[in-house]
């Protein structure tokens, strides 16, 4: 497997930095199949349709044929694959499926076309064939996939001993949650099959998210029992309105006062290949946690110190990353930078204990206080490195069953209050939770001030909303026509009154979530 370290003199163009950075394309007429699947399957964005094509593509054994035709619409390669191992994982099976390495960037860059084009015509024919209902789609998407004289079993929840619930999570939205037109109620389905268990909750202090936030918390615990992983910026998650605490059994946690019990480096699986891919996604974690972000340089030396720390340290701490980092730079006699002073500053405080596994860690409830008396770069550290645990472990592990009726396991529910705190941090933990867990049965949700906080995101968070819930703020008209559609004034609600859009509404309803 690749990483940003030259693995051979011929291969210098493909250092994940490169190929993150490159461009890649089909052509006009693959673009219009994707915008047609994009649309029938309710995808928020076009890499989403362009990596499952690709993916159905890696499974055919035949080489595709070259791409001939108008070029499309490009896509970055850290938007169409990821970053870091996810990176890795995606090159890896190209040149694996390939049968070698190709011998420049517009070579791997054509392969990649070349798999976008077939998956997407397989994609839009199996599309068609089932009539364009997505259930079915998903349904034959599956068998496709299965060994020869294999049969769905519902699938398997091996090596994970938390809460695992299979059945349909339906919830009101709020304690009345009537439409206002209709006067009808109004319910999300969280796990139902081809949506996303997602959601995002915004409005002003006072608006009545935090509250509707807490009723559908509460409603998906007393359905599921789904462990909690909460991050509680204002400290309110806990108290007696709120009640999540009781509701999902969690423990409060409140880190430098009470130090979170996880093995927060534990690698996921065996082999130097793990060590290389976990180095190249805590490098990335770390780097972001500074306003400032580490130089080429720095990053360089904080991967070796990350791999030398993780093969010779069992557990692995802070504490250790740090002393192998001070020893690269006393070694190679570099005068200590804000790479160091950033992991200096961390030890200073104890932020982890590592007692627990992931595996019993992310089996409880959890909810994790991070207060304005916490520094910044502490709130930062944490919420980065536990959802970086969170979404290694969990993508490790075998895609949660589904029901007869295709409603997808709950394992854990991710829940990140004030999200505007950390948003611009792009946690790739976070990142890949959300684009890549739903399948393993991980939902998030995130909740903040109004839509303007994701406006500056790359990668466009709320495309992989399954539910979208505004309450009465002061937001950028173009970010809340972008968002809800034409027509909705978040300046004009009442308390308790919000804009709601579900996945695949085109657009979105007035609802009273409380009075």
């Amino acid at each position: 497997m690749m990483s940003t370290e030259t693995q051979h003199p011929s291969l210098d163009y493909l250092t994940l930095d490169t190929i993150a950075g490159a461009g890649f394309r089909a052509t006009g007429d693959v673009d219009e199949l994707a915008q047609y699947v994009k649309d029938s399957l309710g995808f928020g964005a076009f890499n989403i349709p362009a990596r499952l094509a690709i993916a159905r593509s890696l499974a055919v054994a035949e080489t595709p044929p070259k791409l001939s035709g108008d070029l499309g619409r490009s896509i970055k390669g850290e938007t169409l694959f990821g970053t870091g191992p996810d990176l890795a994982s995606w090159i890896s099976l190209l040149i694996e499926r390939h049968g070698g390495a190709p011998t420049s960037l517009k070579e791997f860059q054509a392969l990649v076309s070349a798999h976008w084009a077939r998956g997407m015509s397989i994609l839009a024919a199996e599309l068609k064939a089932a009539d364009n209902d997505s259930g079915e789609f998903w349904r034959r998407l599956a068998e496709s996939a299965l060994p020869k004289g294999s049969a769905s079993s519902g699938g398997s929840t091996e090596g994970f001993t938390g809460t695992v619930m299979v059945g349909a999570v339906r919830v009101k939205l709020g304690e009345v949650g009537t439409d206002v037109a209709s006067g009808e109620e109004v319910h999300w389905d969280l796990n139902a099959p081809g949506g996303s268990p997602h959601s995002a909750f915004m409005g002003g202090v006072g608006s009545g998210k935090t509250r509707t936030a807490a009723y559908v918390l509460r409603s998906i615990a007393e359905q599921s029992g789904v462990p909690l992983l909460a991050f509680d910026f204002k400290g309110d998650m806990a108290d007696r309105n709120n009640a999540l605490d009781a509701a999902f059994a969690a423990t409060v946690l409140s880190p430098p006062k009470s130090p979170i019990p996880l093995d927060v480096f534990a690698l996921s699986g065996t082999g130097s290949h793990k060590v290389v891919t976990t180095a190249q996604r805590l490098r990335d974690s770390l780097s972001n946690l500074k306003q400032t972000k580490f130089g080429d340089q720095q990053r360089r030396r904080l991967n070796d110190a990350l791999e030398m720390a993780l093969k010779q340290c069992h557990p692995c701490t802070l504490a250790d990353i740090r002393s192998t980092l001070e020893g690269i730079y006393a070694d190679q006699g570099i005068k200590e930078d804000g790479a160091v002073s950033a992991l200096v500053d961390l030890c200073r405080l104890p932020l982890f204990e590592p007692t627990m596994s992931p595996e019993e860690f992310f089996s409880r409830s959890w909810i994790v206080s991070l207060p304005a008396d916490v520094p910044e770069l502490v709130r930062v550290a944490v919420v980065s490195l536990l959802t970086d645990s969170l979404e290694r472990y969990i993508n490790a592990l075998p895609d949660a069953p589904t029901d007869d009726e295709g409603n997808r396991a709950l394992r854990v529910m991710c829940v990140i209050d004030e999200a505007h705190r950390i948003l611009g941090a792009k946690l790739p933990g976070l990142l890949n939770l959300i684009r890549l867990g739903r399948s393993k049965g991980v939902a998030v949700m995130l909740i903040s001030q109004k839509p303007d906080d994701f406006e500056g995101e790359d990668d466009d968070f709320l495309s992989e909303m399954g539910l979208i819930t505004c309450f009465g703020t002061n937001a950028k008209e173009n970010a809340v026509k972008r968002i809800l559609g034409a027509g909705a004034s978040l300046t004009s609600l009442k308390k308790g009154e919000a804009y709601v859009k579900q996945r695949g509404d085109a657009r979105a309803k007035k609802v009273i979530c409380w009075k």
